[in-house]
């Protein structure tokens, strides 16, 4: 009853984040971003007060800033030559200098001085591109204010601008649906990402043919993969995640991977993460070795030199794959690739840069440990893993990440519960006992049945195995009430696999406590 042994996405947990947390934040994304923090405290306006988790605070502002310098790129790169109202080339040049860095940077300034430029360029003298460009940065300056139905109804409005050519059209229209695909992924807008993957097949998908561009084809099935993904993982069936992954191929079939290797590598690791999560609801070790040849197909072209951020990403979804056919088959081989991941993963991933990612990373990096030392005779594997822990624990702390220390805990439990087993050391089963008893601290049996179901369970089989080693009639009797428990909730949630084995130890931790009553 080990699980939870890592994550894939941010946590579900949503909270306000403090004021030290936040500052955090702002220090980590100077270092990691190369961002000024003028810009990231403006960034912050519209984020700070949304109740969302620390790790999910921190997609939002590297979400921000990315926007941020695109509109800054859209701003240098518009056409003054091509304008010929000099109101419209004024006002353009007001919303560039209004986002420079400084204490006169400001969103608001900018986004007036574009609404200035939008109205006087829908005079007929104005080309098409030149509306449409405007509106669209208008859209992108919405993005900012995380406002995404009002950025995806100005890049409507550009979409829709006369005498626009298909492929602009496309552009926009494209750009619209992703505004509602990031609304659906980053706060949880099941709706918005329905209504997305409703346009991306009934109108977008006839845009992209329209242009005769087979890029903007492969781009747009692109985005319904991952549309289709992000809501098939929070559903229970897999129609979703099936579509998904025929949504990635498809595009496969159409990007030119001499002409755009990079989008073709990210098409790859997106097929790979969705045939990596709908394996795991199939049981499918067939699905997960095709997991892993889109992965290394992806590092074809994602190298740690030419792109060290995304190499990281697709290396780090390679090790769990690995890990995870790994445990199934007992292979030591894919559990060492596995190790030997993540260990190069946290050479991108560093604490200094990015302290969650690299603490999520060094959990993984200890459960594959733990997994390999089980099936090694020594305690060194085991031990590494347990050092692994640890090391996340210093920065997933109880105070800042209650959920991640949590399931760290667990995990630490299981490590130390193997290596007392290994070692036939009662002081190291203790300590297991101690981190179960930690885990539950913050784990909820009405809230997260499942997982608290677990933990506990691993908690009741280490004290049952702690009475066995030291004769402590108590602790059994507590072993058992604690199985019982187990037992109740594996019942109400019908899980037939888990329930059986609860029973087994059950029976196992009763017979114990009648054979040290009459020992004693």
């Amino acid at each position: 009853m080990t699980e939870p042994a890592s994550v894939r996405g941010r946590p579900s947990l949503r909270q306000t984040l403090p004021g030290p947390d936040i500052q955090a934040e702002i220090e980590a994304a100077i270092v990691n971003l190369g961002a000024e923090r003028l810009d990231l405290e403006a960034l912050l306006i519209p984020i700070k007060d949304k109740a969302v988790s620390r790790l999910h605070f921190k997609g939002l502002l590297k979400q921000a800033w990315d926007r941020l310098q695109n509109l800054r790129d859209s701003l240098h790169r518009f056409p003054l030559q091509e304008v010929v109202d000099p109101h419209v080339i004024d006002t353009v040049k007001e919303a560039d200098a209004a986002l420079v860095t400084g204490r006169s940077f400001s969103i608001d300034d900018a986004s007036m001085a574009l609404d200035a430029a939008c109205k006087r360029s829908r005079e007929p003298r104005q080309a098409a591109h030149i509306v449409a460009a405007i509106q669209g940065m208008q859209a992108m300056v919405a993005m900012l204010r995380q406002d995404y139905r009002g950025a995806s109804a100005r890049f409507i409005g550009a979409a829709e601008t006369a005498e626009l050519d298909a492929a602009l059209q496309w552009h926009y229209r494209h750009e619209s649906v992703l505004a509602l695909v990031d609304l659906g992924r980053e706060f949880d807008d099941s709706a918005a990402l329905e209504e997305a993957i409703s346009l991306l097949e009934n109108e977008i998908m006839t845009l992209a043919r329209g242009t005769g561009h087979t890029s903007h084809l492969a781009a747009t099935q692109n985005s319904l993969g991952n549309a289709c993904g992000v809501l098939g993982q929070r559903q229970r069936g897999t129609r979703n995640l099936e579509n998904a992954i025929s949504a990635y191929e498809a595009s496969l079939e159409n990007r030119i991977r001499e002409e755009e290797p990079l989008d073709w590598a990210a098409t790859q690791n997106n097929l790979g993460n969705a045939l990596g999560i709908l394996a795991h609801r199939h049981n499918d070790e067939e699905m997960l070795s095709k997991a892993v040849e889109a992965f290394k197909l992806a590092l074809e072209e994602r190298t740690q030199k030419l792109a060290p951020q995304g190499w990281a990403t697709t290396k780090n979804n390679l090790a769990a794959v690995l890990q995870s056919l790994g445990q199934r088959n007992k292979d030591v081989k894919m559990l060492k690739q596995a190790v030997e991941a993540y260990k190069a993963v946290l050479q991108i991933w560093t604490r200094e840069r990015v302290p969650l990612d690299w603490a999520t990373t060094m959990n993984n990096l200890g459960t594959a440990l733990r997994l390999l030392g089980e099936q090694r005779k020594g305690p060194r594997t085991l031990e590494q893993s347990v050092a692994a822990y640890n090391s996340a624990l210093s920065v997933r702390t109880r105070n800042h990440l209650p959920q991640d220390w949590a399931m760290t805990q667990n995990n630490l439990g299981a490590a130390l519960q193997k290596l007392a087993e290994r070692e036939e050391n009662p002081e190291t089963l203790i300590r297991a006992v101690g981190a179960y008893e930690s885990a539950l601290m913050e784990l909820d049996r009405e809230r997260v049945p499942m997982t608290w179901a677990m933990t506990m369970g691993n908690l009741a089989v280490a004290r049952k195995t702690l009475a066995e080693v030291t004769g402590d009639r108590e602790s059994a009797v507590q072993a058992v009430a604690e199985l019982e428990a187990v037992c109740e909730v594996f019942r109400e949630l019908s899980h037939a696999q888990y329930s059986e084995l609860s029973i087994d130890q059950l029976a196992k931790a009763r017979k114990l406590v009648s054979a040290l009553a009459a020992a004693g």
